[in-house]
């Protein structure tokens, strides 16, 4: 597959999972920030849209070695492995 149609698709995905995560932590204005308290289904929710997200973009820089763009940093590669992160969300 072409590199950019990959590519397009990726960041689709992305802006896919940030809009339900924004949808989802959309709150009522009415309650004061000290009180507000996000529900478990919806941190869950929310922690799967940025786990997706995230794969799409280490999919996008994968697609971009691929395509002769080099290697990813060290440093970038690191931390996509989890290095210095916390790796995922917890609810507890």
């Amino acid at each position: 597959m072409d590199p950019t149609k990959e590519v397009s698709i990726e960041v689709v995905r992305i802006l896919d999972s940030l809009a339900v995560l924004s949808a989802d932590l959309k709150c009522a204005d009415d309650i004061p920030d000290e009180e507000l308290v996000l529900p478990a289904h919806k941190t869950r929710i929310a922690c799967a849209a940025l786990d997706q997200a995230v794969a799409a973009l280490k999919q996008i820089l994968q697609i971009s070695v691929e395509a002769g763009g080099g290697p990813v940093p060290v440093v970038v590669a690191n931390r996509l492995d989890g290095e210095g992160s916390d790796k995922g969300c917890a609810v507890t």
